[in-house]
């Protein structure tokens, strides 16, 4: 049994001690690092799908706290991502616009100093490899990952928590599109709504999108931590602040200067540092508190969403589904990435919070 550490930071805005609640909860999901031997290579994979800050990507402190007490261990330590295409365009002839990198500075999350590592920087072809196993059958030819997955001895993930305006939740599961050449997120991303968007984004590149009638969008999201499971030591989410409508940027859609669909951001009472080693049972506590706190958004912010994303099924699967019969949650079962959670070991967290989030996870079955 893996168990879930959730641990209560106080009141909004009570960030003192985040940072040694961050690694205290990390090493207590992470098998106090046991697993870590020196000079071993790890890959902290955040989200950073865009340039803007926290919640909309990783909480700097995050990153920070964890790749400082891997080093302090030992550990030679890379940050790694890809943008998303409407931030950076990569194809078979290049970079078209836009920079990792530059979005990683951009957004907070950290410094140039840092050992961070673009995924397209490293070139269409000497920079990702295919991937594909029997736990995959989503992908009918599988999919392009970055390299750099092969080269690191260990892989931890710092997701935030969000809604998202296609998938309708980015939490742990989601964070690892980021891994992907761009013309296997074009693919998924054609079996998705609101595929348009996405193909006027990559307008001036040689990336096609084609429609597989497959319908597996989000199947397909989930399969692509079968690529990274054996390596996976952590999953780890700092909730002081989440997006609880829209995303996963701080607004849908930008027309220029002009932003539409602006996410709805609440500030959580207690916020909550959570963490696990199976990414499953990690991902369905994700799964459950932003229910719990997507429940009290206000009306005119809530309107708005279903306004906007109303031909969406995966927004209204979301609000409307129970944890442990959500799609990515039974996918992930039943490929074999993990269990939904069996234990939660809490501290500093209410009563009625732990109250709450248990009625979200554990009155149902996984059939």
């Amino acid at each position: 049994m893996k168990p879930v550490f959730a641990h209560g930071t106080g009141a909004p805005g009570n960030e003192a001690s985040l940072e040694p609640i961050i690694r205290k909860t990390f090493l207590w999901a992470a098998d106090n690092c046991s697993w870590l031997r020196k000079d071993d290579l790890v890959l902290i994979k955040p989200a950073l799908n865009s340039p803007d800050p926290y919640p909309a990507t990783t909480h700097p402190l995050a990153v920070r706290a964890v790749a400082g007490l891997l080093l302090e261990r030992g550990a030679r330590v890379m940050i790694g991502d890809q943008s998303g295409i409407e931030h950076v365009l990569h194809h078979k002839n290049g970079i078209i616009r836009g920079s990792s990198r530059a979005n990683y500075t951009c957004s907070g999350m950290g410094g140039l100093a840092d050992p961070f590592v673009a995924f397209e920087d490293a070139g269409w072809d000497n920079g990702f490899f295919r991937y594909r196993s029997p736990r995959t059958a989503s992908w009918k030819s599988g999919f392009f990952i970055t390299k750099q997955v092969q080269e690191a001895d260990h892989i931890v993930c710092l997701p935030r928590v969000s809604t998202h305006s296609q998938a309708g939740a980015t939490l742990g599961l989601k964070c690892m599109v980021g891994l992907l050449r761009e013309d296997s997120r074009m693919e998924f991303h054609a079996n998705g709504p609101f595929n348009e968007f996405i193909k006027n984004a990559a307008k001036g590149s040689t990336l096609a999108s084609r429609d597989d009638g497959s319908g597996k969008f989000l199947e397909k999201i989930v399969e692509i931590s079968d690529a990274v499971k054996d390596k996976l030591r952590g999953t780890l989410f700092v909730a002081t602040k989440l997006q609880a409508t829209f995303g996963p940027d701080c607004s849908a859609m930008r027309m220029g200067p002009f932003r539409l669909g602006k996410a709805y951001v609440v500030s959580p009472d207690p916020g909550l540092v959570f963490a696990g080693s199976d990414p499953v049972a990690v991902e369905a506590f994700a799964l459950a508190f932003l229910k719990h706190h997507k429940a009290g958004v206000p009306f005119l912010p809530a309107a708005a969403e279903k306004m906007l994303l109303s031909g969406n099924q995966n927004v209204s699967t979301l609000r409307e589904v129970p944890v442990w019969y959500h799609p990515c949650i039974r996918h992930a079962v039943k490929i074999g990435l993990g269990r939904l959670p069996e234990q939660i070991l809490w501290t500093d967290v209410p009563d009625s919070l732990q109250e709450s989030l248990n009625n979200l996870l554990f009155p149902g079955t996984t059939e």
